[in-house]
């Protein structure tokens, strides 16, 4: 059951990037502050568990700028500065979705009007899912 989940993930993030590479950008010069609530794994396996980050600390803030297309960790202080480059940025109704390539893993990042922020970062047997809070940087002026 578990691998029919699998397939069907993989299948719906394919067709999100297919769909993505066909419409429009997300608004330029627009970036957001993230911060991470809540992370899980789920394995091929069925384990279900925290994400493993091996000796690395779990990331909890970032920044998404639409214009450059980067997701860029602020903290913890450890992993500050890393980058990962999102390919495609769509602006939906009420919606922002980015997705990129990130070290062989399928990364997507949506968030909503009302600043909800979900990240699935998807590899070979397992599927991670990020839940948070983002605010659009120019609220903070």
């Amino acid at each position: 059951m578990l691998m029919n989940t699998m397939t069907a993930v993989t299948k719906i993030v394919s067709m999100l990037a297919l769909g993505l590479a066909m419409c429009s950008g997300a608004e330029a010069g627009q970036t957001w502050l993230c911060s991470v609530s809540s992370a899980v794994a789920v394995d091929e396996d069925g384990t279900v568990a925290p994400p493993d980050f091996s000796e690395r600390e779990r990331p909890t803030f970032f920044r998404v700028d639409a214009e450059k297309k980067e997701l860029k960790l602020l903290a913890p202080a450890s992993r500050r500065g890393e980058v990962t480059k999102l390919e495609l940025a769509h602006e939906a109704e009420g919606v922002r979705v980015f997705s990129g390539v990130e070290n062989g893993r399928g990364v997507n990042l949506i968030i909503t009007d009302a600043g909800h922020m979900t990240v699935s970062i998807v590899s070979d047997g397992a599927v991670w899912s990020v839940f948070g809070h983002a605010l659009l940087e120019e609220h903070l002026k």
